[in-house]
């Protein structure tokens, strides 16, 4: 008897006295069985955006918009035009008026004057450019011996919508020394159509360069962040001024907190609505050679006393275990979030790596931080490829926008600006866009500045090579009216366990003019390799896929530009592959 039932059954093994009859069971998908669903801003979020946006309307996926085409922003296309920088200022009718400096070579070469111009249409037009500032004596010979302005930026000040521009000032091209380089700052209360006399923000011994300036509306403080180099290479000193209170820019405060006498350098920063002010920068502290720096951060809480003993003792962000990291910013977003982004250099072997955008994000005042990537670029050491300078912006709904710059070979003037939108706070990223066109013919040199303003609007702007030798300003805009000719979004699902595949279903509103497809395909396990695509005829088609773990769902977006098809929903359906073990006793008969 018991001969015959080992021949007959199967799955019986001997345990403890007891055979074991293991039966393979399953449960039928759409009677009760598991779904794996989209349908949610976060679901929809965890996949690859590829010209796709999920944001605009949270729970749907529909085709992104293209950006305006690129216009140029300075009227004078002679000699070079370096480092835009831009802001906005919201007007009485809730239109965004988007405003920039730069610095302008076109009176004298290699010794630029600070130049600004606004546009009110989203970045479509520009108006005619405004000099801030000339310091050369128009009945002189002005190069060489002109004094040189850079590093420009600007902010609103929201107490009396007055305009703050501040920028280095080094008094003469040809006649360089350690002492030459002070911050000197303009305003204008009249939308930018005049500007004050030049006046000093800092003018002490030593240089001082790479200046930026933000505004605290509710106190009417302006912050002035820069580079020091009184006493060592490089330290981080930052001043304040309230013209409603103060008589000039207080006393300036050191930060930075190391004593190796180490370069620390490009500081950015921020302040939140409650006023507390938030700084990083670069810094070459943990480098015996002072070469590779990494991303140092401080803060400043505005219910404590201003001077330099109530900043944070100095942290690190960025990765130890990089190269190097470089090019920090950041912002203060709704609900006291923090941002910052720079660029890592990731070592891959004794002499390759690749680069990688990095976005932090605190929402304790910085004393903790959670990082993502937002986008790698890989081999770049075999090509000298390198990706530089992100730029960051957010809006009221706590989604992020970035810009970067990417160099495909080191060249001078073959980069191109790269764009990326994250819909869930920094967690997940759109897969990057090119927006300068034609592309890669960017300065390598190039730091792109973003700005956002109401109504989701974005303006990027960046040093520009298509002209000729010269570098020119051009900008371009965010959203338009019309839609891209197609998008693709992807999500994959990993079930955790072996199992058999039921149906997809979806549902979705696709217009005359508008196509979706979609399509599955599945891997039995990790590194087992992708299924060929199957295209899926309707909703509710059955997955004719080998069971397995994993799950990927492919939808193509298409349209002539007028409309969007919106996916609203994806459900996919499976059902495990389960055993259950049932023991059979014998009787001793």
């Amino acid at each position: 008897m018991l001969k015959r039932c080992r021949e007959t059954l199967i799955g019986i093994f001997l345990a403890l006295g007891m055979v074991i009859l293991v039966l393979a069971t399953t449960r039928a998908a759409g009677e009760g069985g598991p779904e794996w669903r989209t349908d949610t801003l976060s679901d929809f979020s965890q996949g690859t955006m590829d010209g796709v946006d999920v944001w605009s309307s949270p729970g749907t996926a529909r085709l992104d918009h293209p950006w305006w085409s690129n216009v140029r922003v300075n009227d004078d296309p002679s000699l070079d035009k370096l480092y835009p920088r831009l802001s906005f200022v919201l007007t009485d009718t809730t239109q965004t008026h988007f405003l920039i400096v730069w610095a302008d070579e076109r009176d004298c070469d290699h010794c630029p004057d600070i130049y600004f111009a606004r546009s009110t249409d989203g970045g479509k037009s520009w108006s005619p450019n405004v000099m801030v500032q000339d310091p050369c004596d128009p009945n002189d010979p002005p190069y060489p011996d002109c004094p040189c302005l850079t590093a420009p930026d600007i902010t609103v000040r929201l107490a009396d919508e007055s305009f703050w521009v501040v920028w280095q000032h080094d008094p003469s091209y040809d006649n360089i020394g350690p002492d030459d380089g002070d911050i000197y700052y303009a305003t204008s209360d009249d939308g930018g159509t005049s500007w004050s006399a030049a006046a000093p923000v800092c003018e002490d011994s030593g240089m001082q360069i790479l200046p930026r300036i933000v505004s605290h509306g509710p106190s009417g403080y302006l912050y002035t962040i820069w580079e020091d180099e009184r006493d060592d290479d490089g330290d981080i000193y930052i001043s304040r001024y309230n013209p409603d209170v103060d008589t000039a820019w207080s006393a300036p405060i050191k930060i930075s907190d190391d004593t190796s006498g180490k370069e620390q350098s490009k500081p950015a920063l921020a302040v939140d609505a409650d006023g507390n002010v938030y700084a990083v920068w670069e810094d070459r502290r943990n480098d015996p050679e002072g070469h590779d720096s990494e991303v140092y951060f401080s803060r400043w809480r505005s219910d404590t006393a201003w001077n330099a003993g109530n900043w944070s003792a100095n942290t690190r962000l960025s990765d130890p275990a990089m190269d190097f990291a470089e090019d920090p910013t950041i912002l203060a977003g709704p609900g006291g979030a923090l941002f910052a982004a720079w660029m890592e250099r990731v070592p891959t072997g004794e002499s390759t790596y690749d680069f990688q955008i990095v976005v932090g994000r605190s929402d304790d005042g910085g004393d903790t931080w959670n990082r993502s990537v937002v986008h790698r670029l890989p081999e770049a050491s075999e090509v000298l490829a390198f990706y530089a300078n992100p730029t960051i912006g957010v809006d009221p709904l706590g989604r992020v926008y970035l810009a970067w710059l990417y160099s495909p070979d080191s060249q001078v003037n073959t980069a191109s600006i790269l764009f990326s939108v994250s819909p869930d706070g920094g967690r997940h990223w759109t897969v990057p866009r090119v927006l300068n066109q034609p592309s890669n013919e960017v300065s390598a040199d190039a730091a792109p500045t973003l700005a956002l303003g109401f109504g989701g609007k974005v303006i990027v702007a960046w040093m520009d090579y298509r002209e000729g030798a010269s570098t020119q300003i051009y900008a371009t805009g965010y959203p338009t009216g019309c839609y891209l000719n197609a998008g693709e979004y992807r999500r994959e699902f990993d079930a955790g366990e072996m199992v058999s595949w039921g149906t997809i279903s979806w549902t979705a509103s696709i217009t005359p003019g508008t196509g979706l497809v979609l399509a599955t395909r599945v891997m039995v396990s990790p590194g087992a390799g992708w299924t060929d695509w199957f295209t899926h005829a309707a909703s509710g088609d059955a997955l004719p896929h080998p069971p397995g773990r994993f799950i990927q769902y492919r939808a193509l977006f298409s349209s002539d530009g007028n409309g969007t098809p919106v996916l609203d929903r994806v459900i996919i359906s499976y059902k495990p592959q389960r055993h259950v073990f049932l023991p059979l006793v014998f009787r001793g008969d």
